[in-house]
């Protein structure tokens, strides 16, 4: 049994008890004696009677301080806690944390699913509720958010809340769901303040990753009950992800390698095969053999026609969590590559920027490349998912924005040329991340009147294929401006003998480490530097036989890394760049084969076409005039595949002070006696009304004289 104060702040009042004592020292006078004859027989008959005036001063100075001091105890609520603490039920406000995330859709150790089982216990607690009693509802999923805001004084609306909630793809995130809960009961004034977290207590769910130092703070005694109820499931669980789709340079036309990777997530070692399908027919399979803990990757090579979208699939057999057997992703065109090209502002009308797109498309017709010039104040609204590869034709310093956007798609395994000329500041180049992300770094510019002989580096690269003849160019190439450089990690393919390299390429980095959730990031895309500008004013090759098949080449080298669609986990929205009119709308096949119209919206100077919470895994075809775009919906997030709980220490330290419930334990007569509990703010009510009737009865005038 202890005892509380609901509105705790009017503590403060109780000060007020005070002010009687304050104003009667205040008013207290001092007045001088005086002996006077004929009073003197008097004050023998006086004094008896000022000794009773002064008695009734003080009761009446201490009734009236217990008169605000009774009224001050009544606003702070005070109540009694316990099952000794008399009383009856007392009114209680509950919050219940229901875990909606992907991992509940597995069937528990019972054969049914554990979402229908976290619901079982959600409508359990709400049957406990009685008259008066509050209610809310938050669900646990990635973002949490509460079902029922202003709360719910009715247990059926309570249970039909509960009902009405499904099973989402999100990640789990118990830390958020229980901070939303808190302040949801900050506002409730019942005696009894209660929150319940049922789910399948996932050890990533509970970001113990990321747990700070507060969270390991000792329990509000004052705050919510806080009870955990874990509902049990198969712990056991294979995924599989796709790391990377690359297009072979050179060789077999239109062959792409897929590479996937199959994790573990068990305790166990697992042989499982792993099969692809390229637009629903499968083109291939393999085992592998997974350790427990660890991850295999598996790789695929299949030749696919360039002229048209493609969706693939990599799934692995069935196991306890569905969410995390199939992966998709698709692939756009490669025949036909849209490129990018960065120009400075205002730029020449035959600057590098001209003869780029030239080169990238001498018939106009974009039979193999389709150049698509913006300025490089315009270069971040661009689409990043829209352009494999991007050129920068002597852009010159490039604002913040446009910083981040190149790194951006550096990051996302997109390409990048960049042609150096007049424009370009050494020093801006050299504390930009361009000089890292390329591994060249500007020492001075150069200059030779009569010209230096461009020439292959070295044995020749590979990009050089058909272009070297005897040890030189197909064409001679007469350099006279240009950059000198020193080279961190990249390979030369022209250099300008006696001067440095003229081409460099940095290749693609591979895939980053995994992330603490277990997801792989995509590697940085292949950068290359061409050092001596694009520009007759620097050197012949805007007019040589070169230019073409130079850029070409490299323009195919920088795409190796095949752009992907857009792809996002079900539940999210899907928006994807299309060629309609803002405003206007598109259809779009799901997965199950059906189509729904989904409307247009306006995004900078381009348009996307929106199609809200993805109901289902799987690739989803928007009609955008004919020309069909492809995006991806994957079944879950990352996170959810590690089904392991967390131990009751790690929970504890998250949720300070939170019960955690066995399974088969009934905790309802635990929870009644704990509701238990009496207001004593009627007390100090009634009190402060007897006492001011006593101070209204001392206070009253006696005798005629008075």
């Amino acid at each position: 049994m202890n005892l509380t104060f609901l509105n705790a702040g009017f503590l403060f009042a109780g000060l007020a008890a005070l002010v009687p004592l304050v104003i009667h020292l205040i008013s207290r006078r001092k007045v001088e004696t005086v002996d006077f004859s004929s009073l003197r027989f008097l004050k023998e008959l006086e004094r008896k009677r000022i000794r009773r005036v002064r008695l009734r001063q003080i009761l009446l100075l201490v009734v009236r301080s217990l008169v605000l001091l009774c009224a001050a105890l009544a606003l702070a609520r005070p109540t009694l806690r316990g099952a000794h603490a008399g009383g009856a039920h007392a009114r209680t406000s509950v919050a219940i944390v229901l875990d909606d995330s992907a991992s509940m859709s597995r069937d528990g150790q019972d054969g049914r699913p554990l979402f229908d089982a976290a619901v079982a216990a959600a409508r359990g607690i709400a049957g406990l509720l009685a008259e008066g009693d509050q209610a809310f509802l938050v669900t646990a999923g990635v973002p949490p958010r509460s079902v029922l805001p202003g709360g719910t004084f009715g247990r059926e609306a309570l249970k039909a809340a509960v009902d009405g909630v499904r099973v989402g793809a999100a990640a789990t995130d118990y830390p958020a769901a229980l901070a939303l809960a808190r302040d949801l009961l900050a506002g409730a004034r019942n005696l009894n303040r209660e929150i319940y977290v049922i789910g399948d207590m996932q050890r990533s769910g509970w970001r113990l990753a990321t747990a700070g130092a507060e969270s390991a703070r000792a329990p509000d005694a004052a705050g919510p009950r806080t009870y955990c109820l874990p509902v049990a499931g198969p712990e056991s669980n294979l995924g599989v992800v796709v790391t990377g789709v690359e297009r072979a340079y050179g060789g077999t036309p239109g062959l792409h390698a897929i590479s996937a990777e199959v994790r573990n997530h068990g305790r166990r070692r697992a042989t499982v095969p792993v099969r692809l399908f390229l637009d629903d027919a499968q083109v291939g399979q393999a085992g592998v053999d997974v350790g427990p803990g660890e991850s295999s990757p598996v790789g695929f090579a299949v030749a696919v026609d360039g002229a048209r979208w493609h969706a693939w699939r990599v799934e692995i057999p069935p196991d306890a969590f569905a969410g995390d057997n199939e992966a998709y992703l698709a692939i756009p065109a490669t025949e036909r590559v849209e490129v990018l090209v960065v120009e400075p502002d205002g730029a020449d009308a035959r600057g590098d920027g001209h003869y780029l797109r030239l080169a990238l498309d001498p018939t106009g017709r974009g039979e193999r490349f389709s150049p698509v010039g913006v300025a490089a104040s315009a270069l971040a609204g661009q689409d990043r998912g829209r352009f494999p590869v991007v050129v920068f034709a002597d852009a010159g310093r490039l604002p913040g924005s446009g910083l981040e956007w190149t790194e951006r798609h550096l990051a996302d395994g997109g390409g990048a040329l960049f042609v150096l000329g007049r424009r370009t500041d050494a020093r801006f180049w050299n504390t930009s991340p361009l000089s890292s992300v390329t591994g060249v770094t500007l020492t001075v510019p150069f200059e030779r009147s009569s010209g230096v002989r461009l020439a292959p580096a070295g044995e020749g690269h590979p990009i050089l294929d058909g272009l070297v003849f005897g040890g030189r160019l197909i064409d001679d190439v007469a350099v006279r401006r240009g950059f000198e450089a020193t080279l961190a990690g990249a390979e030369e393919i022209l250099e300008a003998p006696g001067v440095g390299p003229m081409l460099v390429i940095a290749s693609a980095s591979g895939e980053r480490a995994a992330s603490a959730a277990g997801a792989r990031e995509p590697g940085r895309g292949p950068a290359a530097v061409l050092l001596c500008g694009v520009d007759p004013a620097w050197s012949d090759l805007p007019t040589s036989g070169l230019i073409v098949p130079l850029v070409h080449r490299l323009v195919e080298r920088l795409g190796v890394v095949v752009a992907r669609a857009r792809s996002v986990t079900v539940g999210d929205d899907l928006r994807v760049p299309v060629a309609a009119v803002a405003g206007g709308s598109v259809e779009v096949e799901r997965p199950d084969g059906s189509s729904v119209s989904v409307p247009v919206v306006a995004r900078g100077r381009s348009a996307l076409a929106v199609l809200e919470r993805t109901p289902a895994p799987g690739i989803y075809r928007f009609g955008d005039g004919g020309r069909g775009v492809l995006a991806v919906a994957n079944g879950a997030a990352p996170e959810e595949s590690a089904l392991a709980a967390a131990a009751r220490e790690e929970i504890v330290r998250r949720a300070p002070g939170a019960r955690i419930v066995s399974p088969d334990a009934s905790i309802e007569g635990q929870i009644l006696e704990a509701r238990r509990g009496r207001e004593l703010w009627r007390v100090f009510l009634y009190a402060a009304l007897a006492l001011l009737a006593v101070e209204m009865l001392i206070a009253r005038p006696r005798g005629a004289a008075a």
